[in-house]
């Protein structure tokens, strides 16, 4: 409910505040006196767009302040979004002339995401380009269990539980027969895929090295044969004849110690030099290039390769990758029991679940019925005889906790016009009427605790208007109901009475607000029944009071 609202710099507001009771609340004035800003104010406050050209003239900002009692929904929605626990929510909203905006809730920054989810639980607005939930066809459902839930609703989230846990142990199992038998027989390619390859851990590093030497065989057999050749030179001048010569040349020379020392030297190396160029050919033999081996080798890393991309990026995964496949080939070949029980099982609970869904359907279609009835009577009793609403349903192809039904209401307002979606045929007089109808029929099952009517007396008069008052008095029996009007009888109704009038001070117009006293009610209700200073008109206000009066108490 909204206790305390205050309006500041508003287009022609220039500061009013106003303290709103429960019940039913009544805005009237003069055509062009400033109602719809009233709304554009409060429409505002509860997160519709923002525009700088709500700022009043010479003014730098516009502000709304209301102060809400929360009911549960909107104390649950503030809770969640991190609000401390409170009974009474104080919001206000603010734009300045360079567009910035500030909200706050109890004197906390919040964005605008925040505000409209907190005030959609609060407040609803019908009118002309304004919001209706029942307009959202996701919605259509929950109208339709409203007027009696099935019970078997309460059963469906257990059973749904219960197959999800099949489904989970099914999936541990291999999912169902083909699921399973699929996945066996990619595993058993996969199986034999490895098996066949007979890899080794360390086999790639080993035939990489092979493959180096492949690649570089060339480059080290000439330069092999290169240093074979330097140390052979030709014939006469190698390296062993010259050394033979040498020592050979010193051996006449067995007098002098220190040149036998040297001749000794010459033999040692002559060793080693043999030793060396023994080497040197071992090397050679060793680099013999085999086109076949060459191949072969390139064939194998390649295979282990693309078995390493596939099984895990080295030959011990793809090993480990091997042993848990065979592990888990077996499991799956063992479990054929388990998963037929489980699928038997899956399959008496799906049964079990359609026929709940199959029930919910019916009885959601006799409440439907009792829904469509019961506003078409509502829609008669408000000057709308020939309008019709139908829910149509569908069925979902999968089921959920709210069964397997679609739900969407058509609407024809007048008599041979086709049902068509309620969201793209009805206009906003008729929608105000048709949400008056529906709270009426509903009661507070799912509305919020505060309404707002604009346009709600849009093409109807006389006895019509009474019962449209009437039925907002019926309503504001439990939630607090705003209705802007110019009709007598919606005036007689009311609880709370505000006038709205404009002014001019300082040649400057503005816009203001007065709470009527029960005389000053009934000369306003006459003057909304087109008398001015007229006796006949005035006495038509007392009656019209005197009546309301009665319906109230009836």
């Amino acid at each position: 409910m909204l206790t305390h609202l205050r309006v500041k710099n508003f287009a022609l507001i220039d500061d009013l505040t106003l303290d709103l009771q429960k019940k039913l609340i009544v805005f009237s004035g003069e055509t062009g006196s400033g109602k719809s800003i009233l709304i554009n104010a409060i429409s505002f406050l509860v997160g519709e767009k923002a525009e700088k050209s709500f700022i009043r003239h010479q003014s730098d900002f516009a502000e709304v302040q209301g102060i809400f009692v929360l009911n549960e929904k909107t104390r649950k929605i503030c809770l969640e979004l991190g609000i401390e626990d409170c009974d009474e929510l104080i919001i206000s909203r603010k734009i300045k002339l360079d567009g910035k905006s500030e909200i706050r809730v109890n004197g906390n920054l919040i964005t605008l995401s925040m505000l409209k989810n907190i005030t959609t639980s609060m407040i609803d607005i019908y009118g002309q380009h304004q919001h209706q939930c029942l307009l959202h066809e996701a919605n259509h459902i929950e109208f339709v269990d409203s007027i009696k839930k099935p019970e078997e609703l309460d059963q469906l989230p257990v059973l749904l539980l219960k197959l999800s846990e099949i489904d989970d142990k099914l999936s541990s199992l291999g999912g169902d027969e083909g699921k399973r038998q699929r996945e066996m027989d990619i595993l058993k390619f996969e199986i034999e895929e490895l098996e066949s390859a007979d890899l080794k851990n360390g086999e790639d590093e080993i035939l990489e090295e092979k493959q180096k030497k492949f690649f570089n065989v060339q480059k080290i057999t000439d330069l092999v044969g290169s240093s074979l050749n330097a140390l052979n030179g030709d014939d006469n001048f190698s390296v062993e004849n010259v050394l033979a010569f040498a020592s050979k040349t010193l051996n006449n020379a067995t007098d002098d110690k220190e040149l036998q020392s040297l001749q000794e030297r010459i033999n040692s190396i002559q060793i080693e030099l043999s030793d060396i160029k023994q080497g040197l050919f071992d090397v050679l033999d060793s680099y013999n290039f085999s086109e076949q081996e060459f191949e072969e080798v390139e064939s194998r890393l390649n295979l282990i390769k693309n078995l390493k991309r596939k099984y895990g990026g080295t030959v011990e995964n793809c090993l480990n990758y091997l042993s848990e496949s065979k592990q888990k080939l077996e499991f799956l070949q063992n479990s054929d029991i388990e998963c037929q029980k489980l699928e038997q099982e899956k399959q008496v609970l799906i049964s079990k679940i359609d026929e709940l869904c199959d029930i919910i359907t019916q009885k959601r279609k006799q409440n439907a019925l009792v829904l469509e009835q019961n506003i078409s009577k509502e829609l008669s009793y408000l000057g709308m005889k020939d309008a019709k609403l139908v829910a149509q349903f569908s069925k979902n192809e999968m089921f959920s906790k709210n069964g397997k039904d679609n739900i969407k209401f058509l609407f024809s307002a007048n008599k041979g016009e086709p049902l068509k979606p309620l969201i793209s045929v009805i206009s906003g007089g008729e929608m105000s009427r048709f949400m008056l109808a529906f709270k009426t029929v509903m009661g507070n099952k799912n509305g919020a605790s505060i309404m707002l009517f604009d346009e709600i007396d849009n093409g109807i008069g006389g006895e019509v208007g009474f019962f449209v008052g009437t039925k907002l008095s019926e309503i504001s029996k439990h939630a607090q109901v705003i209705v802007v009007t110019h009709l007598a009888s919606i005036g007689a109704m009311a609880d709370q009475h505000f006038k709205v009038f404009k002014s001019a001070i300082n040649d400057r117009t503005k816009t203001e607000i007065k709470e009527l006293k029960e005389e000053e009610k009934l000369c306003e209700i006459a003057r909304l029944a087109g008398g001015i200073n007229d006796t006949f008109a005035y006495n038509y206000a007392k009656e019209l009071k005197q009546r309301a009066i009665s319906v109230k108490n009836s």
